[in-house]
Parts: C-alpha cells; sequence; structure tokens
C-alpha cells in the first residue's frame, strides 16, 4: 500500500511540474482554450477555466467565450490527422484534428507562428506565408 502511495505522489509530481518556470519570462505558457501555466517569479501555476470560460488572448486569461480561436469550433471530418493554423489569430495558434474529431486550440509562444510543415511554433521569417515571411 505504502509503495502505490509513494507511486501516486510521484505521478503527481511528473504532471503537475511540466512547465518549468526557472528562468523564464513571467507569462503564460502551454495556453490552450481550457487553461494555461502561469509562470511568477520562476513559480508555475496551472489555471484551468471553468464555469463555461475558456482563454482570452487579448486579457490573457480565462473570460467570456466571445474571443477567437476558443469560440470557433471545426469540423474535422474528412480532414487529414494533424495540426492546423487558425487564420483568424494570423497564425499565432493552430487547431488538431485526429480521426475525424477536433481537439481543439492551442497558442504559440509570443512571437511565434504555426508552421504547419514543421507542426510546431516557429519564429515567422522560417515560416513560409500566409503564417510567415520566409521566401525559401
Amino acid at each position: 500500500m505504502l509503495s502505490l502511495c509513494i507511486l501516486i505522489f510521484l505521478s503527481l509530481q511528473i504532471v503537475e511540474g511540466v512547465v518549468n518556470c526557472d528562468g523564464q519570462a513571467d507569462g503564460n505558457y502551454e495556453v490552450t482554450c481550457l487553461g494555461y501555466t502561469n509562470c511568477h517569479d520562476g513559480v508555475a501555476t496551472d489555471v484551468d477555466c471553468y464555469d463555461g470560460k475558456l482563454y482570452n488572448p487579448t486579457s490573457n486569461q480565462c473570460d467570456d467565450p466571445i474571443y477567437p480561436p476558443c469560440n470557433i469550433d471545426r469540423d474535422c471530418s474528412g480532414t487529414p490527422n494533424g495540426r492546423f493554423p487558425d487564420m483568424e489569430t494570423n497564425c499565432t495558434s493552430y487547431y488538431t484534428c485526429s480521426n475525424g474529431i477536433f481537439f481543439g486550440h492551442n497558442f504559440c509562444n509570443p512571437g511565434l507562428v504555426y508552421d504547419q510543415i514543421k507542426q510546431l511554433c516557429n519564429w515567422p521569417h522560417n515560416v513560409s506565408p500566409p503564417c510567415g515571411t520566409s521566401t525559401r
């Protein structure tokens, strides 16, 4: 029984410690429409949006569900599996489709845009239009 309790405790530590705020600027990280991790003075605090609220990228907190992209549901039926840029946010966020199911929106860190070819957030000068400015 003791070993089970230790295993559960260690599992919780792994899950809760996803964002390491040491050396990070104060701000929100790992942002989704349903929550984010706030780093302040090197300390991470997980914030979940409750009561029908969703992340508002303008105020950087949970708010009424009227702000894109969180207020936009995507129809992923017939869409290949993958992540796709949200054009409504100038590619500063993206959404995920898998097996015809919409899995929600995620945000890139400030200054980055979604690179559909590499399937990650990247600097605009490394990303082809319409999301970036690369001419390669």
